[in-house]
C-alpha cells in the first residue's frame, strides 16, 4: 500500500558524544509502504541515527518530524505512542517471558484493549511461528524466530513508521532472506520503514536507500539504482577519500 506520504522526515541530524560525532548532518525520508534502507559499515553511526531519530539518544542538531510533526528530542515513550517505534539491534527479546508476554509488552502504546487484541491477532496471522510457540520463553526461540518476536513487538503498538536497526545481524543467511521478507510484507500494510543495515541484500526489498560513511550520506537514491552503482562498494571499503574518524 505505498503512497506518496511522507511520515518521517529527518534533515540535518547531528549526534555527538562528547567531543566526537557519530552523526554529522544525515538527512532521510520514509513514506507510507516504503522501505528505506540506510547502508553502511560498522561504525558508520547508523544505530545512532536510529536512537536519535526514536528519542532514546538526545541530538546535538537538525530534525525529526513525524507526519509533520516535531518530535525532535522528545523522550522515546512519547515518540512511540505518537507512532514510531523501534526495533533495536539485538532484539532485545524479554527472554524469561513468553512469545504472547513479550508482544502485550510492545502494545502498551495501544489503549484500546479491543484494538490490542485484533493487533495481536494479526501478527499471529503475519507470523505463524509465533502462534504455535505463543506460550514458549521468548529467550528459547531461534535467532529468526526472535527477530520475527520482535517485529510482532513493535507492530503491537500499530505504528505509522517503524525503524529497524540491523534486523539481519548474527543470523544465517537464510534467515537473512526470511528476515528480509518479513520487512517487505510490514511496509506492504501501508507502515513507513526505516532499515539501518551493514547487509547489501537489504537493497533487494527496499525502495530508496542511502549511504552512510564516516557519519554522513555519501549516497542516496532510488534503491535499484544504488545496485548497480560502483561508488557503493567504495563506500563500504571506506574509500571515499573522508579522513575524520566516527563512532
Amino acid at each position: 500500500m505505498a503512497d506518496d506520504t511522507i511520515r518521517l522526515q529527518i534533515t540535518e541530524l547531528v549526534v555527538r558524544y562528547g567531543g566526537v560525532t557519530a552523526v554529522d548532518g544525515i538527512g532521510l525520508t520514509a513514506r507510507s509502504g516504503r522501505v528505506h534502507v540506510v547502508l553502511g559499515s560498522n561504525g558508520a553511526g547508523k544505530s545512532s541515527a536510529m536512537l536519535a531519530t526514536c528519542g532514546s539518544v538526545r541530538p546535538a542538531g537538525g530534525r525529526v518530524l513525524l507526519d509533520g510533526k516535531d518530535v525532535t528530542g522528545r523522550p522515546a515513550w512519547r515518540i512511540a505512542r505518537a507512532g514510531m517505534v523501534l526495533v533495536p539491534e539485538g532484539r532485545r527479546i524479554v527472554a524469561p517471558l513468553s512469545v504472547e508476554e513479550n508482544l502485550l509488552l510492545g502494545g502498551y502504546p495501544n489503549r484500546s484493549a479491543a484494538h490490542r487484541a485484533r493487533t495481536l491477532a494479526e501478527v499471529y496471522e503475519m507470523f505463524p511461528v509465533l502462534a504455535t510457540r505463543r506460550s514458549s520463553p521468548g529467550g528459547l526461540l531461534s535467532g529468526g524466530e526472535q527477530q520475527m518476536l520482535a517485529f510482532g513487538r513493535a507492530l503491537m503498538a500499530d505504528p505509522r513508521v517503524i525503524l529497524l536497526d540491523e534486523p539481519s545481524m548474527g543470523l544465517a543467511p537464510i534467515m537473512v532472506d526470511t528476515v528480509m521478507d518479513a520487512v517487505r510484507r510490514i511496509a506492504d500494510r501501508g507502515i513507513a520503514v526505516a532499515m539501518v543495515e551493514q547487509n547489501a541484500t537489504a537493497l533487494e526489498i527496499a525502495d530508496e536507500a542511502s549511504v552512510l560513511e564516516r557519519s554522513r550520506v555519501v549516497l542516496s537514491g532510488p534503491a535499484a539504482d544504488l545496485k548497480a552503482d560502483p561508488r557503493l562498494e567504495r563506500a563500504f571499503l571506506g574509500l571515499s577519500g573522508r579522513g575524520r574518524d566516527d563512532a
